[in-house]
C-alpha cells in the first residue's frame, strides 16, 4: 500500500489514538495549531461485517475526554485494569526465517533490535508453525509419508537450517520472548484427502 493508506500510515495513526485514549491532555496539545485552537483531525474508518465488505462509513474525531462523553465513545482509564494482556508480536513462518537468514548478519541485528529489544518496539509474543504454512519454502510436515500413528519418524529437521537459528537470535534480544506453535495442517496420512493442500 501507498499515499494515505500505507501500513506506516495506519500505525502512526493507530498510535495517536492509543495516545488520545490514555493520556487526552498530551494529545490536545499536540493537535493544537499556531492559533491554540485543537484541530479536530478526523480519522477515516472502514468496516467489513455481514453486510459491508471494506465500506467506508461515518469518519470519527480525535478529542479530549469530557465529563459528558456519550455511549459510542471509546474511554481508556489506566487506573482500571480488567484483565492482563500476554502481549504483541508476529508470526515466524518458514518464509519469513528463510528471507531473515537472507539478511548480513549486521542488518538482521538492527532489524531484530527494533522489533524485539524493550527500548523499541519489544514484540513479546510470537507464533512459529509446526510444520509449513501457507507462507512456506515448500510443503511439509515433522512427519511425512506413510501412516505413521507412533510418531517414529517424526522429526524437526527441516527448521534446523534456518527457522531455528532465527528464533534463537530473537530470543537474544528478549529473553522474554514468548514463542508458541501451531500447525496450519496435520501430515497428509492424518486427513482424508492425503495432503497437507
Amino acid at each position: 500500500m501507498s499515499g494515505p493508506y500505507s501500513r506506516r500510515n495506519f500505525l502512526a495513526m493507530s498510535a495517536l489514538g492509543a495516545a488520545a485514549l490514555a493520556e487526552p491532555a498530551p494529545l490536545a496539545r499536540s493537535l493544537a495549531g499556531q492559533s491554540g485552537k485543537t484541530n479536530p483531525s478526523q480519522i477515516s474508518v472502514w468496516v467489513t461485517d455481514d453486510t459491508h465488505q471494506a465500506a467506508q462509513v461515518s469518519r470519527v474525531s480525535w478529542h479530549a475526554a469530557s465529563s459528558s462523553a456519550t455511549n459510542d465513545a471509546i474511554s481508556l482509564n489506566p487506573g482500571k485494569q480488567y484483565q492482563e494482556m500476554l502481549g504483541f508480536g508476529a508470526a515466524f513462518t518458514d518464509a519469513s526465517c528463510y528471507m531473515l537468514n537472507q539478511l548480513s548478519p549486521e542488518a538482521r541485528a538492527e532489524l531484530f533490535h527494533t522489533l524485539f529489544h524493550p527500548s523499541e518496539m519489544g514484540l513479546t509474543v510470537c507464533r512459529t508453525c509446526i510444520g509449513s504454512s501457507d507462507y512456506s519454502t515448500e510443503v511439509f510436515s515433522y512427519n511425512d509419508g506413510d501412516v505413521d500413528p507412533e510418531l517414529k519418524r517424526f522429526s524437526i529437521e527441516h527448521d534446523r537450517a534456518y527457522v531455528l537459528p532465527i528464533l534463537r537470535e530473537a530470543r537474544k534480544v528478549n529473553p522474554d520472548l514468548f514463542l508458541f506453535s501451531s500447525p496450519w495442517s496435520p501430515p497428509g496420512w492424518m486427513k482424508a484427502n492425503k495432503s497437507m493442500l
